[in-house]
């Protein structure tokens, strides 16, 4: 079975999803749309035996396109992406799409959209829970998707001993933009009432500046530590006394790869009772799912007065997730989904039909919640992620398609 992935880049989850997924001996290549600006997930990728080449011939991508078996897009609404399917060949193939993001309010999982493709694989399973997803029916959903966790090794974070330290250090790992972690997260941070407490932020400190701001005004800005972008993440893990994964109710991560590792190292969680996070944590078992920071509050308390029961929780949390998020059985599921496939013919896919004729409509494709704010030409009233310069985000588009006034009239209320 010959195998052509296509991807925008190997940055992140999706290159961490490839080399945990491997060729298994099959003939696999993966066309990137853009030059990676950090190589450190191609070369791994690389090293698990994929042929990787990049989009500058167009002669190569369409021999490559036909002589396929099965092609994988690699969605996350990247305006890459969508021209790229938008322009499409007329070249019969058999199709799956391989979701990235949990399609938690944008960007939105139109049924439409997925239809056209012979198989579908999510990133969590809260996107089957989705009610768009379940108005598909339950016999279309058991024969066209399946869900493939992140495919990392998980199995490095279990057994990692404690360092010793001098505080009660709660820790964060991941994307700092508000976009991703909640916007009232200095809040949830003042809520908390043990003493010696150190907030441990890793990740690159985006909005540092205003977290800072926030905290001072509250009296706790001595309470935050932030490491950066570190290479040793099991270390710091190590010296973390739980974690607090707060995350905006906006969010559109699927697989959640910072949680799972903190789980794996025996850390006992507390999260949103939300979104991705509602699937992966067992409420009372492997975590502590809250709704506010009161809510927040009682949870680290109780963790911080009953040791056996942080440790205990940990243990179970390890336990859980290196079953539940094993590479193999993931693995398995990946290729029983190219096997569905294989059976059908192929077929001639127009993607451009569904995406629309302009580069803002191929945006709004993908937005759900919020249209009316850009129908309406009131993009700044629109959600945070909105606001990002990437994330597939009007911004983000603009930067692609400059010549398309919709979009520039968005990202100029945007940025206002």
């Amino acid at each position: 079975m010959k195998i052509l992935h296509i991807a925008v880049h190997m940055g992140g989850g999706i290159g961490s999803a490839y080399a945990g997924l491997g060729t298994c001996g099959r003939e696999q290549s993966i066309l990137l749309l853009e030059e990676p600006i950090d190589k450190s997930s191609l070369a791994k990728v690389q090293q698990e035996g994929f042929r990787v080449f990049f989009a500058t011939d167009e002669g190569e991508i369409r021999r490559e396109i036909a002589e396929a078996d099965i092609v994988v897009f690699n969605w996350t609404h990247h305006p890459a992406l969508t021209r790229f399917l938008f322009e499409f060949p007329v070249i019969p193939i058999r199709s799956m799409l391989w979701c990235h993001v949990s399609g938690n309010y944008f960007p939105a999982l139109n049924p439409e959209f997925l239809e056209r493709f012979d198989q579908v694989i999510f990133a969590s399973p809260y996107s089957l829970q989705l009610p768009q997803i379940q108005k598909m029916g339950a016999k279309y959903i058991s024969e066209h998707f399946d869900v493939v966790y992140g495919l990392g090794d998980l199995k490095q974070f279990a057994g990692l001993k404690r360092a010793p330290h001098d505080k009660f250090v709660i820790g964060y790992v991941g994307t700092h933009g508000f976009c991703k972690l909640h916007p009232n997260f200095v809040d949830f941070c003042a809520a908390v009432t043990v003493p010696n407490v150190e907030f441990a932020m890793v990740g690159s400190p985006v909005t540092q500046t205003e977290i800072l701001a926030v905290a001072r005004r509250k009296g706790i800005a001595d309470r935050f530590s932030f490491y950066g972008q570190v290479n040793n993440v099991p270390k710091l893990l190590s010296r973390m006394d739980m974690f607090g994964y707060l995350l905006n109710p906006q969010h559109f991560g699927a697989t959640e790869n910072a949680l799972l590792e903190a789980m794996a190292a025996e850390l006992p969680v507390v999260a949103l009772n939300q979104c991705v996070e509602s699937v992966i944590i067992s409420n009372g078992k492997t975590g502590l799912l809250v709704e506010n920071p009161e809510d927040y509050r009682k949870a680290i308390w109780r963790l911080y007065a009953d040791r056996e029961f942080a440790v205990q929780m940990g243990q179970a949390a390890c336990r859980d997730i290196l079953s539940r998020f094993a590479v193999e059985p993931n693995r398995e599921r990946f290729w029983e989904r190219c096997s569905r496939a294989s059976y059908q013919p192929k077929r001639i896919h127009c993607f451009a039909d569904f995406f629309g004729d302009m580069p803002a409509d191929w945006f709004l494709s993908c937005v759900d919640a919020d249209k009316d704010c850009f129908l309406m030409d009131r993009a700044g009233d629109s959600g945070l992620i909105f606001h990002e310069p990437t994330k597939g985000s009007p911004r983000h588009y603009h930067a692609y398609f400059p010549e398309d006034r919709r979009l520039a009239l968005w990202a100029k209320q945007l940025r206002e």
